[in-house]
């Protein structure tokens, strides 16, 4: 008797050390790497802007759809990342990233176009405060 409950307890054990080391990948790989996207027959890029909101997220909605050869765009709020789907005969990385600059957003290396930066709503130009404890210790 005295060893199936050791037998359990050593079992709890093991499948809640594995449960813990799950979370903290999955919390890791949710925290800095971006929006994930694929789209058969498209390229995919993902481009650190420095948008921070939902309004972000819409006023993308309302430009990235119609920039020549894109297919598809999804942006996580979390990272400030865009991740862009694209069709490389019609379209290349640098077109992408002027594409966002000109709406009012850095895009990595290529600064925003001023005039429509200051255009944009405040919650869209001012970083939201983060949370001061890493991701997965909440």
């Amino acid at each position: 008797m005295k060893k199936i409950i050791l037998i359990v307890t050593l079992a709890l054990f093991s499948f809640t050390a594995i449960a813990q080391q799950c979370g903290a990948a999955a919390a890791k790989a949710k925290c800095g790497e971006g929006p994930k996207l694929e789209v058969k027959g498209a390229e995919t890029i993902i481009i650190q802007t420095n948008a921070y909101s939902a309004k972000s997220n819409d006023i993308f909605k309302e430009s990235i759809p119609f920039v020549k050869g894109v297919k598809e765009y999804k942006f996580d709020e979390a990272t400030s990342k865009i991740a862009v789907a694209y069709d490389k005969k019609k379209t290349n990385p640098d077109a992408i990233r002027e594409a966002i600059a000109k709406i009012g957003f850095d895009a990595d290396g290529v600064k925003a176009n001023e005039q429509a930066r200051a255009k944009l709503p405040k919650e869209c130009t001012t970083a939201p405060k983060r949370c001061s404890k890493p991701c997965g210790k909440h």
